[in-house]
């Protein structure tokens, strides 16, 4: 099964934070959180990069995302083909599009991967998320994260979830996703506004 059209987007929170050791999964995962306490909104331009083993050139994908805690994310993708996807909590929708088309980008990896990782925005990096074991390592002056899945049904989907941090206080610079089929996506995150005001009406189903 390889990635829907369009792609989604995985991207995490940083604030301010003082420095903090990295000598295990859990004193990196500390830092990480310390660093997002502050955070309440984020708003940040995308570039998606998807490499497909089947196709000599990658597929690239650019748009805005917005995430608002505890748990609301809107991802307008721009392009190549625009759509916008509301994410609250577990529930996943996709305006616009015909019901079986909504269900089966709601059922894809990456739609699963942001409702599993809901304690993952909301700050919660220190606890792993349903189905998923979580590494964590200091990577030169970086921060690593990798999320392994260990259902079986999430493991036919992907292979790994890799985040990096960067800064003194760690700010979240790309990810990774590693497909069953060797394709992977690469998402970079760019012009990032913290604490912004972003009403309900954003995150409302139209």
């Amino acid at each position: 099964m390889r990635w829907g059209g369009g792609g989604l987007l995985l991207l995490l929170l940083a604030g301010a934070a003082g420095a903090a050791p990295c000598d295990s999964t859990a004193t990196c995962l500390a830092a990480l959180n310390a660093a997002q306490a502050a955070t309440r909104s984020v708003d940040a331009r995308f570039v998606q990069t998807k490499h497909v083993s089947l196709l000599d050139q990658p597929l690239i994908s650019t748009g805005r995302f917005r995430f608002r805690r505890p748990d609301h994310v809107r991802l307008d993708i721009e392009t190549p083909r625009p759509s916008t996807i509301l994410i609250a909590g577990r529930a996943v929708t996709i305006p616009g599009l015909p019901p079986s088309e909504q269900r089966a980008l709601a059922d894809s990896p990456m739609a699963a991967m942001f409702t599993e990782l809901g304690a993952v925005f909301a700050g919660n990096l220190d606890r792993a998320p349903a189905h998923f074991a979580i590494v964590a390592r200091a990577d030169g002056d970086d921060i690593e994260v990798t999320l392994t899945p260990t259902a079986p049904d999430f493991q036919r989907l992907f292979r790994a979830i890799t985040l990096r941090f960067a800064g003194a206080a760690p700010t979240v610079r790309s990810m990774r996703l590693d497909d069953e089929l060797g394709d992977r996506l690469e998402v970079e995150l760019r012009d990032v506004a913290y604490n912004v005001d972003l009403p309900d009406a954003l995150f409302a189903q139209p």
